[in-house]
């Protein structure tokens, strides 16, 4: 009977083996962020509670400007060319909520094409590399950064909770991580419950 028992243990491991590269596999494909897109990328001054607060409410207050504009966009070329023709307008939105704040931090707004450190987005990880966005910096810009898709409009903020959310194609919203801080990652395997009585059998 322990002969089997570790028979079996061995494959269960071999089988959570395989169903863990599956999951970290989905992390790395998958179509969760279109390659032609712009993405929106807003950096705090620094990791300072007050800070990570101004940048959240920058964050709400181009999303509540933007968000019914993006919606009509049709082409990457369309949203380029409001995004550019918008960079007056979003400058003066951060420079108020900045100055509304309190704050007398500089600010810059550009569009262009700008380095991201990985993201995670939803369920899948995208590899550092340069894309195109729109960067606001305040201040310093040394804190830790939100972002999320621009356009298509994958995402926007959800003015009850302040949490962004990701839209699916059904309009239904989910969780998104926008990058404050690094997310974890947890995949639960439907076999571990299993692998916890066996091992219990064996050596318990």
């Amino acid at each position: 009977m322990r002969k089997v028992s570790l028979v079996l243990f061995s494959v269960m491991i071999l089988v959570m083996s395989w169903e863990n590269q599956k999951s970290v596999a989905a992390l790395f494909s998958g179509d969760g962020v279109p390659e032609q897109s712009i993405r929106l990328r807003i950096i705090a001054n620094s990791d300072a509670p007050q800070d990570q607060i101004l940048k959240r409410k920058i964050r709400d207050n181009i999303n509540n400007y933007l968000a019914d504009q993006v919606e009509e966009l049709d082409s990457l070329e369309q949203a380029r060319q409001k995004m550019h023709a918008e960079l007056p307008a979003l400058e003066e939105i951060v420079e108020q909520t900045v100055a509304d704040s309190g704050f007398t931090y500089e600010s810059n707004v550009e569009l262009g094409v700008v380095p991201f450190p990985t993201k995670m987005y939803g369920q899948y990880v995208y590899p550092a590399g340069d894309y195109e966005a729109l960067r606001v910096t305040v201040g310093e810009g040394r804190g830790q950064n939100w972002w999320c898709v621009l356009f298509p409009p994958l995402c926007f903020v959800d003015i009850t909770t302040g949490d962004a959310v990701k839209k699916d194609e059904q309009g239904n919203h989910e969780l998104a991580d926008g990058g404050d801080g690094a997310p974890q990652v947890q995949v639960k395997f439907f076999l571990f419950e299993i692998f916890q009585k066996l091992w219990k059998s064996i050596f318990g």
